[in-house]
């Protein structure tokens, strides 16, 4: 998926996210009168139109029996707001656009994950933090990782650990909603990002560590314990955010044990080659197929 995709329509809907009363808005690709609804949720530095998804319109189109359109939305985390937000924000805004949905009729809505976004599908189902949100019909999560145990590929050991160190030294503080020191993080997001925000991703046990590899059984057994409608786990399967250390088989199995099994798809599994991204034209020709056989599965 390339980083700028080429021009496209979309139907662009304004609406009121509740329960922030806060306007935002949606981007619809395909027919109006669709159904069915597969939302789209990038991961950090992300948002609207940022990930090239025209392999996987057209593949919904060319199924189009399914009456699923795709959506994507702006949320408080989009682009460089991710730094300054939280995978709780991100919950509520896909509430918000959950429950617009559900007005326009929407019969079956399905949240498809990359990256972080991945984070906040297992975020957005937790209903021992969020009962009042409404459910949705089912889970799809592309190229999950560790950000803590991708931020080594960033910056050694020894800073990682200091920055998690002062990170939590703002927040004892009462600074949690400060800005980090640009010397302390690496550049790589080119935005500034709250001390509570560097914790919450890289730290062990952070808000946002939900695939770190070295996660105790009983925190897996917690993530994993708590989902209530199918799920399709999609790794890449060359990955380069994910550490060689990393037994990826051995991961994913571990995950799949601690699901009910009621709900684990047995489609899950790694795309064919591809990196974090899935750059490749054969691997998004794959996904979106993978993604098509999937909501076959739930029915139309």
């Amino acid at each position: 998926m390339s980083a700028i995709p080429p021009p496209f329509t979309v139907t662009v809907h304004g609406f009121i996210s509740l329960p922030t009363a806060r306007p935002s808005t949606a981007y619809e690709r395909g027919p109006s009168t669709s159904k069915n609804a597969l939302v789209f949720i990038g991961g950090l530095t992300g948002g609207p139109h940022t990930t090239d998804l025209g392999f996987l319109s057209q593949a919904l189109a060319e199924n189009s029996s399914m009456g699923y359109s795709l959506w994507e939305f702006r949320m408080r985390s989009s682009f460089a707001g991710f730094g300054f937000s939280s995978l709780a924000n991100d919950a509520e805004d896909i509430s918000g656009l959950v429950r617009y949905l559900r007005q326009l009729g929407k019969e079956k809505i399905i949240l498809m994950g990359a990256s972080t976004g991945c984070q906040d599908c297992l975020e957005y189902l937790d209903r021992d933090k969020y009962p009042h949100f409404a459910p949705v019909d089912g889970y799809i999560l592309q190229s999950p990782i560790s950000d803590r145990e991708a931020a080594l590929k960033f910056m050694t050991a020894e800073d990682l650990e200091a920055s998690v160190i002062a990170a939590k030294e703002m927040i004892d503080r009462g600074e949690e909603n400060e800005v980090m020191p640009n010397r302390i993080i690496p550049p790589v997001f080119g935005t500034p990002v709250t001390a509570y925000r560097w914790y919450s991703i890289v730290a062990k046990g952070g808000d946002d560590d939900y695939f770190s590899s070295d996660l105790s059984d009983e925190r897996v057994k917690e993530i994993w314990g708590k989902v209530n409608k199918p799920i399709m786990i999609l790794p890449g399967k060359c990955d380069e955010m994910v550490p060689p250390s990393v037994n990826r088989v051995a991961l994913l199995h571990r995950w799949s044990v601690a699901c009910d099994e009621r709900w684990w798809s047995d489609l899950s599994t790694f795309i064919p080659g591809a990196d974090h991204i899935v750059s490749e034209p054969a691997g998004q020709k794959w996904l979106g197929e993978r993604v098509v056989l999937f909501l076959g599965r739930l029915g139309v």
